[in-house]
């Protein structure tokens, strides 16, 4: 069996890896102070760092001033004075109706037409026309008839110089 370079050359580079690696490694072992053997001579203890912690949470709580009080503990009973002798009770006021619709505007002709401004809305409507909650019922030269609910309402024309 005859040996080729390239099968040998491989195998002694990570023998060579794994000596050094190894050595490195006992030599900071050895530095730090790990590998040495423990002297025969009692080691003087550290003191505790958290004894004086230790003894101020064992020691009692030195007393406190009368005018302060505890938030977590619990309050003596607090009792209610009525200092209002007479308390009405709140009534709701009901909201007020919303604002009757306003006639801006008529266009009559064959097919009358009329403009009605409710709610921040206008409107453009037709006789039997339905807007919001109201129904156009006729419209005529200065006036619209509209039901709402059951209830008639009639919407006259602002005379001129009136603001709507």
């Amino acid at each position: 069996m005859k040996l080729e370079a390239r099968t040998v050359v491989s195998p002694l580079v990570a023998l060579v890896i794994l000596i050094a690696i190894a050595s490195f490694t006992r030599e900071a072992l050895t530095l730090s102070g790990a590998w040495r053997k423990a002297s025969k001579v009692a080691r003087h203890n550290a003191p505790d760092p958290f004894a004086p912690i230790d003894h101020m949470l064992s020691t009692a709580p030195p007393p406190r001033p009368a005018s302060l009080r505890d938030p977590f503990g619990t309050a003596p009973p607090v009792l209610a004075v009525n200092t209002h002798p007479r308390v009405r009770p709140h009534v709701d006021k009901p909201p007020p109706p919303p604002p009757a619709p306003v006639l801006t505007s008529i266009v009559y002709d064959a097919d009358p037409r009329a403009t009605v401004r409710w709610n921040g809305h206008d409107y453009s409507v037709r006789a039997g026309a339905l807007f919001a909650d109201f129904r156009v019922m006729s419209i005529t030269r200065d006036q619209v008839v509209l039901d709402h609910f059951g209830e008639s309402m009639v919407l006259q024309l602002p005379k001129k110089g009136d603001t709507p």
